[in-house]
């Protein structure tokens, strides 16, 4: 009996477990960089140089993020210099609140023509968090999970397609 090229159905197990092994190594691989970015949060310090508009400040109570806290595992804000109005009068620091997380609230209605500048300085996670939110973050869009599964399944394929061709091209059952 000649051999049908291709692949067979007793080899379709062992691709199947290929796909199962990568499917596991890369939820794996997601695990482990959630838990890597978390570990490098707040060990770095930065400098932050806020110029918070009147639009965003119309009243009193009015609260704003600040620019920095949007990098990767901010905290810890302080204010490092005075806070200013365009004019460069120090504005009282009862007048305002910051907390760690770098909300910044006006609880006043003083200065209510001028803009208010505000240096601070915070942790942040470094490049190396945003790294690797920036990689699991990629797994919350569902397209480029689609894509690297479909891409898994054609390299596996590929490969499984060469392995046989070349291991068992050769011979012949008689």
């Amino acid at each position: 009996m000649e051999r049908k090229k291709g692949i067979q159905l007793n080899q379709a197990f062992g691709a199947v477990l290929t796909l199962v092994l990568v499917a596991v190594l890369v939820i794996i691989a997601i695990v482990i960089f959630v838990n890597l970015g978390d570990s490098f949060a707040a060990s770095a310090t930065t400098t932050g140089n806020d110029t918070i508009t009147q639009a965003e400040f119309t009243a009193g109570g009015d609260s704003v993020l600040l620019d920095n806290t949007s990098l990767c595992g901010s905290s810890d804000f302080v204010i490092s210099t005075d806070v200013v109005n365009d004019s460069r009068d120090v504005i009282n620091s009862a007048n305002y609140t910051l907390t760690t997380a770098g909300v910044f609230t006006n609880l006043t209605s003083e200065f209510p023509n001028s803009n208010w500048h505000v240096e601070t300085t915070s942790t942040w996670g470094s490049e190396a968090c945003t790294a690797s939110d920036e990689f699991t973050s990629e797994f919350d869009n569902y397209t480029s999970l689609v894509g690297l599964v479909g891409t898994i399944i054609f390299l596996g394929l590929v490969i499984g397609i060469l392995v046989t061709a070349f291991a068992f091209g050769g011979r012949k059952e008689v």
